[in-house]
């Protein structure tokens, strides 16, 4: 079963998910609460059951463990989902019940965690009408946890995924448009209210797979493509320890990866080009439940940029490709290093490079790249800390020009894949640039693109050409 957004400005309504009971094992010393109590205090805050709706809008709240310590500078804030009265389209700013428990104790550079998806560093506090505003930027793991140690009990299916009815993230409605100079290089930019973006993708996930169908249609090129990483019964498994504010030891496991397919069909009737590259503004996810009173989710993000290369005002270009992937993802870490497992092989189940077609008078090409990203951990709407696994597609295609076709007709592909994994965060390159004006605006300091361990690991990375003959090589 495929799960689609057809309005990329509005997130689909949350069905009932029936939670996945997890436990965790622990070794450490004693908990503390961040409201200022031991864990278990009867200060600690408490309140009536949290509505079901609520509960699936905006995540479940944290409880007190006594086998896992917060940093002192947390604030549980009481009520959980019940205590918010919305999130702002920026995905910055929760508006809340100033009647909260804990609520008072929140000030900028205070961490404020409310429930999984609304955690991070207080930015800004003031009231607003009958509400607490409360701006808040991104964190690693190790500014909320201290010591810890946290297990899934059994695979985790993402098959149950689904998106979150969050606003529509304002910094992801824009796709950069270009002439002949080739665009503005896929930066991202906060857009006016009533800008549409040009490039609008279709989520697909997570049952059979990850991906997006895609459409662009403006400056006359129009653009129809479909990225997607097949997968059958697509699980996570994590572990996770912290000590001392440190990753000590953590491992995570992809599993149903099986092949990566890519559609494209782009034409122009003007020769002008594009390179949008946006987030796409929706979450997969699956709540796991309370490991040691830890609200974890297991969440599916997306990235994708398209890039055209039209060498004349009448051109087209289009292909198809598919390959097998030869295992699944996973990586583990330990005593300051990495280990990786993940596909370093394929096997062409549908040749791109035979299947690419256009006539023009020039040369014509498309680069996509892709990024589909898994993680455990807190958080939403690309500010998740925790364990990660990102595959990164690229994929660049020519045809040469028709004017060649009494010798010589040359195309070109090629294909690479990348992966990205660790524990802490990262924010792609243009998004960080959105966050951090945001973050001027309250004189906060910048936030770098990424924290926390990780490393990266080229897989494959290979180019074709045909005919195989000089003229083309060169």
């Amino acid at each position: 079963m495929r799960i689609r957004v057809d309005d990329h400005r509005r997130l689909l309504a949350v069905t009932t998910v029936a939670l996945l009971t997890v436990t965790g094992c622990a070794r450490g010393g004693p908990a503390t609460d961040p409201a200022g109590g031991a864990a278990g205090d009867p200060a600690a805050p408490t309140g009536p059951p949290v509505s079901a709706q609520a509960q699936q809008r905006y995540g479940a709240a944290p409880t007190p463990h006594p086998d896992v310590t917060y940093q002192p500078d947390v604030v549980i804030v009481g009520g959980g989902a019940d205590s918010i009265r919305s999130v702002a389209a920026d995905t910055f700013t929760w508006r809340i019940d100033p009647a909260a428990a804990n609520a008072d104790q929140l000030t900028p550079g205070k961490v404020m965690f409310l429930t999984g998806r609304a955690v991070g560093r207080v930015i800004d506090v003031r009231p607003e009408g009958e509400d607490l505003a409360v701006a808040i930027g991104p964190v690693d793991i190790t500014d909320v946890i201290r010591d810890g140690t946290f297990t899934s009990a059994e695979p985790v299916p993402l098959s149950a995924a689904v998106a979150y009815p969050d606003a529509a993230a304002s910094w992801a409605e824009t796709g950069g448009t270009g002439g002949d100079s080739g665009g503005t290089g896929g930066g991202l930019v906060v857009p006016a209210a009533n800008q549409r973006p040009q490039l609008t993708p279709k989520p697909i996930c997570c049952a059979n797979g990850v991906g997006a169908e895609f459409t662009y249609g403006s400056t006359g090129v129009r653009l129809v493509g479909l990225v997607l990483l097949k997968m059958t019964a697509p699980t996570a498994a994590f572990h996770l320890e912290i000590r001392g504010a440190q990753v000590i030891r953590a491992e995570f496991e992809i599993n149903g990866a099986a092949a990566l397919r890519v559609e494209i069909n782009a034409t122009t009737s003007t020769g002008q080009n594009i390179d949008p590259r946006i987030p796409i503004p929706v979450d997969f996810s699956v709540p796991i439940g309370e490991v040691l009173g830890v609200p974890f989710a297991a969440t599916v993000t997306q990235v994708i940029g398209v890039h055209t290369a039209f060498g004349a005002k009448d051109g087209n270009i289009s292909a198809v490709g598919e390959w097998s992937l030869n295992q699944s993802m996973s990586f583990g870490y330990a005593n300051g290093s990495f280990g990786v497992r993940a596909p370093t092989s394929i096997s062409v189940d549908q040749s791109l490079i035979d299947s690419i077609t256009g006539i023009s008078v020039g040369v014509n090409g498309v680069w996509l790249d892709y990024h589909a990203k898994f993680h455990v951990g807190l958080g939403a709407l690309g500010f998740i800390a925790g364990l990660y696994f990102q595959l990164t597609l690229t994929l660049g295609m020519t045809i040469g020009s028709a004017l060649g076709a009494p010798i010589v007709v040359c195309r070109s592909a090629q294909l690479g894949l990348w992966a990205s994994y660790g524990v802490g965060f990262t924010i792609p390159a243009g998004l960080v640039t959105v966050i951090n004006t945001f973050l001027q605006l309250f004189n906060a300091k910048p936030v770098p693109k990424e924290g926390g361990v990780g490393d990266s690991k080229l897989l494959y990375d290979k180019p074709v050409v045909y005919p195989d003959k000089p003229i083309c090589r060169n």
